[in-house]
């Protein structure tokens, strides 16, 4: 499914290093794992677009997208990127438009499934600072 170097891994081995899941205990990424849907995108597709809703979150698991604010394109994403999470996260409306340049592999996660990964207050503070780190990066220069 997921490989390295040619070598297959699981999807809960993927996400133990999505960097917004970093430190994320394998039973909580199980259950996460649970919980997503995997699609595939060709090239051209249009994954989000600025200022609609945003109703789920894409990790990057192959393939790469073009992020754009208004006309601008202000960076791609690489596999193991979150595309979708602030305006999922902060309840805003989406903050790029994002367009696939290869066929992409994703693997979706409704917000819904989200929620919970802030009930444990250990997970939550582990997670926002992923999150935090995540976001200071070229994203939130546009």
């Amino acid at each position: 499914m997921f490989h390295r170097h040619g070598v297959p891994r699981s999807r809960i081995e993927f996400l133990a290093e999505v960097p917004f899941l970093q430190g994320v205990p394998k039973k909580e990424l199980a259950r996460i794992d649970s919980h997503i849907d995997e699609v595939h995108f060709s090239a051209g597709r249009t994954l989000t677009t600025q200022g609609a809703g945003a109703d789920e979150v894409f990790i990057v698991a192959d393939g790469v997208a073009e992020v754009r604010v208004g006309e601008e394109v202000v960076g791609e994403t690489s596999v193991g990127e979150l595309i979708g999470e602030i305006g999922v996260l902060k309840h805003v409306p989406r903050t790029a438009t994002v367009i696939a340049k290869t066929p992409m592999h994703l693997l979706v996660i409704n917000p819904r499934e989200l929620d919970w990964l802030f009930d444990d207050p250990k997970l939550a503070e582990r997670v926002q600072q992923n999150l935090e780190r995540h976001l200071g990066g070229p994203q939130a220069e546009g």
